[in-house]
């Protein structure tokens, strides 16, 4: 008999770590779903301080990469442990803790009791990216469909935490920014104006600094709702801009001079190459993966020109010389590629490649983000002092007056 290690959720979507003393993975698998709890996670020996810690939360009200590799993994596990895909299915229905999870899962089952393939399921149901269903459907080709979806649910728990990490790293310095203009406003709306009686008929005589601050907060309450609607008009547009093939030209050609749009591009390459590895690991040929780890991307200007890649596959041309004939990936990568060609272990190389792109980009977000944040205190901080310094050199003026 062997201790494992299991993460369960019950009906009521509660999570907790049990301890099953079992002659193998299957029988641990078999005793949890007797006692009516869903297995999420089965590991062998001590329990870790991060095993514990390592719950994934759900904010998202639909279904979000986290939860949806969530779902694959329970699936997954079910499937390893030799339970047939309908009944696997059938117990993640049950022990689904949202009504939204109970739909979608009926759906899918419903057509697999149909006599359709997971793949075809997934597919019809919309709910899953369309790469999960091109992997699910080599899988069952090949009969590794519980080693197919791990590495799937792998891929998008990766995909999750990287954009977490970018979340939570932009939010101190969005945080320190909006709380520092909500603090000028309070300051230009609500306190200078009530210094403004002490200072009239004394303008010739305050300092130029007290006359910039009076004048900035009688703009700021006669047209800030309009500077407001400005700003967003202004921010829209962009918006609009970056999203239109203009927009993406534009960008195409400030590539080489903007780093934002250099470090966007080594971001999407690293998500572009790990998918793409996923892809090829589980059976999938380049022509058939190329197309859908594209459709994962949101770039227009990516979009385009992987499909010009398509084009040269199709016409015999190497996978790394027609990425390294785009203007969107980045050399290093296209070179991996190349030597993943010449060995024969494409799917490692590009998986490789994917985790050199991908900690490139953290470390030069983490660069940019640990420059911003002291940049931006002294910045904001400074415009908070003048205003502060403004009311209190008029309010001396005025006494050296009087005096």
């Amino acid at each position: 008999m062997t201790d494992y290690r299991c993460l369960t959720v019950d009906a009521a979507g509660k999570k907790q770590w049990r301890k099953i003393a079992a002659a193998s993975e299957h029988d641990c698998v078999e005793l949890m779903l007797a006692d009516g709890l869903t297995p999420l996670q089965v590991t062998s020996g001590s329990m870790t301080l991060a095993e514990r810690l390592n719950q994934p939360v759900q904010f998202s009200f639909g279904p979000g990469l986290g939860e949806q590799a969530l779902m694959l993994n329970q699936l997954a596990l079910l499937v390893r442990s030799g339970l047939p895909v309908d009944r696997s299915l059938d117990l993640l229905r049950d022990q689904a803790p949202k009504a939204r999870q109970k739909h979608m899962l009926h759906a899918i089952l419903d057509k697999v009791k149909q006599g359709e393939g997971l793949a075809r399921a997934l597919e019809v149901a919309r709910i899953f990216p369309g790469y999960v269903v091109g992997v699910v459907r080599s899988a069952e080709r090949s009969g590794k469909l519980g080693e197919a979806l791990t590495s799937v649910a792998a891929r998008m728990t990766k995909a999750t935490e990287t954009r977490r990490k970018l979340a939570t790293a932009l939010t101190y310095p969005a945080a320190v920014l909006i709380a520092t203009i909500a603090a000028l406003v309070i300051v230009l709306t609500s306190v200078v104006p009530q210094f403004e009686p002490v200072f009239a008929g004394n303008e010739d005589r305050l300092p130029g600094i007290t006359l910039l601050v009076l004048s900035f907060s009688a703009f700021v309450r006669s047209y800030g709702l309009f500077l407001l609607g400005g700003m967003l008009l202004v921010v829209t547009f962009f918006w609009i801009l970056l999203r239109s093939e203009e927009g993406e030209q534009l960008m195409s050609r400030l590539a080489h001079y903007l780093p934002g749009i250099k470090l966007r591009d080594q971001y999407l390459a690293g998500q572009f190459t790990g998918l793409l590895a996923t892809l090829i690991a589980n059976g999938l040929t380049v022509v058939k993966a190329l197309p859908l780890a594209k459709n994962t991307l949101s770039s227009r200007r990516w979009k385009s020109d992987l499909e010009d890649v398509e084009r040269q596959i199709r016409e015999g041309i190497r996978l790394s010389y027609a990425l390294a004939s785009t203007s969107v990936f980045p050399e290093t990568a296209s070179r991996l590629i190349e030597v993943g060609e010449r060995t024969g272990k494409l799917g490692e190389t590009c998986a490789h490649a994917s985790e050199i792109m991908s900690q490139a980009a953290s470390a030069r977000i983490e660069r940019i983000v640990s420059l911003v944040n002291p940049i931006a205190i002294i910045l904001l901080g400074g415009l908070v002092a003048m205003l502060v310094a403004g009311v209190m050199l008029g309010i001396f003026a005025l006494g050296d007056i009087a005096g």
